[in-house]
């Protein structure tokens, strides 16, 4: 599965857009609000309607909350009066998306028409076609590749999705050994690190049970450790009942004692390593290797030191060199880090053609639109002040004797924000001395 392109109408902040998608890695950059996690979750649709075709797994529709809102009312230019303020829904809302499935060609549309209808799935047919033909394989034992599909939302590690039968909270059904049962909540921007926890504690047992070491355990084993930064073992503990981790350079530790960033990009890889070696067991260590899909992260930067941001895209590829990834940053060190310009989509602003070698300062600047990133916005501040204060004491310099105590009064003004850095003020204040006298 891949998204080379999607269109989106009325759907929340967009009137009409289209995007276009890297098959391999994208980085959607932007200020805040101007839709980032937007197009996520309209890509979360459009990736739903692969469970059209699955019996008992819930699509993603549109929801009544995401329709594009316009306000309507203004001051009336006669009266000088504001008419009544009201905010309409604008419909259809629609999210067409253009890709690969199951390595056919296709595109599909889902739409929401009215206040009172439910989203629509006719002109989906072509997805959900090809998911209930690979259903059916699966139920059938036929070796057939099923794509990844997953949504990591900015609350991956704390907001946890209800629990289902399977989960740590229920024994698993024979209903949950299914190849299928990997597709529970895909389209859910929350993570359950139970759930996780859950199938590395059953794997173990099929390990102490057999001897060996199930393939599959190994494969998610291997992701995790490869993705984790310093990572160099990891094993599920009997006695304690927890997964530890061995850093490099700090022993054995329990996954509880990891830091928030640790334990996010560990749960995250875990859980993608865990849903692909599901899916696709007949494809033994080669599963992640092999499967194909779409994961979509939200602030892939989060909890993570610049450092790690420098190579996480590099090793999501390497672990995964089958799956589409779009994700969403603040960071210009993700951002320097790319190998194509092609994998950048910024919603505001023009594409650069080239990312190579250039500096955080010059990212931050020119792909960013920070204004002065070499320096402190405190450091501009100061150096404006310190402008206008030589500019005024020239202006006082020049000035009748009488008006001369007004000057030193607001230049003392000018200096009084900065209290706490009083070697800034005693140099100016040096400059009034020998320019003004006391």
């Amino acid at each position: 599965m891949r998204i080379d392109e999607l269109n989106v109408k009325n759907f929340k902040g967009f009137n009409s857009q289209s995007f276009r998608f890297h098959p391999r890695f994208n980085l959607l950059i932007g200020g805040n609000g101007t839709g980032k996690t937007a197009v996520l979750d309209a890509l979360s649709v459009a990736l739903g309607s692969w469970f059209l075709g699955l019996r008992g797994f819930d699509t993603r529709h549109i929801r009544q909350s995401e329709v594009r809102l316009l306000q309507f009312g203004e001051v009336d230019p006669n009266l000088g009066e504001r008419s009544p303020v009201h905010w309409e829904q604008q419909f259809p809302s629609t999210i067409e998306a253009v890709g690969q499935v199951m390595e056919r060609d296709i595109s599909w549309l889902r739409a929401l028409n009215g206040q009172k209808s439910r989203t629509t799935w006719v002109e989906a047919k072509s997805i959900k076609t090809l998911s209930s033909q690979a259903a059916d394989a699966v139920r059938g034992g036929e070796p057939v590749a099923l794509p990844l599909i997953s949504y990591y939302g900015t609350g991956r590690l704390w907001d946890v999705p209800n629990e289902q039968p399977g989960s740590s909270k229920y024994p698993a059904s024979k209903e949950q050994t299914s190849r299928l049962s990997a597709y529970r909540t895909s389209v859910d921007p929350r993570l359950s690190v139970s759930e996780i926890v859950r199938w590395i504690t059953d794997q173990t047992y099929i390990k102490l049970q057999r001897g060996v070491l199930p393939p599959l355990l190994k494969v998610v084993r291997q992701a995790m450790i490869q993705c984790l930064e310093g990572g160099e073992d990891l094993f599920y503990s009997v006695e304690t009942k927890e997964i530890h981790i061995q850093l490099k350079g700090a022993g054995y530790l329990p996954f509880g004692s990891l830091s928030d960033g640790q334990r996010a990009m560990l749960a995250m890889v875990a859980d993608m390593a865990r849903k692909a070696a599901i899916l696709n067991p007949h494809l033994g260590e080669r599963a992640l290797q092999e499967t194909r899909g779409v994961v979509l992260i939200d602030e892939l930067d989060l909890h993570l030191h610049p450092r790690w941001q420098r190579h996480v895209i590099r090793d999501l590829m390497t672990v995964f060199p089958g799956v589409q990834f779009i994700a969403t940053t603040h960071s210009p060190f993700l951002i320097q880090s790319l190998d194509d310009a092609g994998m950048l989509l910024p919603l505001e602003g023009e594409t650069t053609a080239s990312l190579g070698n250039l500096g955080i300062e010059t990212i931050a600047a020119e792909v960013m639109g920070v204004g002065n990133p070499e320096a402190s916005p405190h450091y501009w501040q100061m150096l404006e002040v310190a402008k206008e204060y030589l500019a005024e004491l020239d202006e006082a310099a020049s000035s009748p004797r009488e008006r001369l105590e007004t000057y030193k009064k607001r230049l003392a003004e000018r200096l009084a924000p900065f209290a706490h850095n009083p070697a800034f003020q005693a140099v100016l204040e040096l400059e009034r001395i020998a320019r003004l006298g006391e």
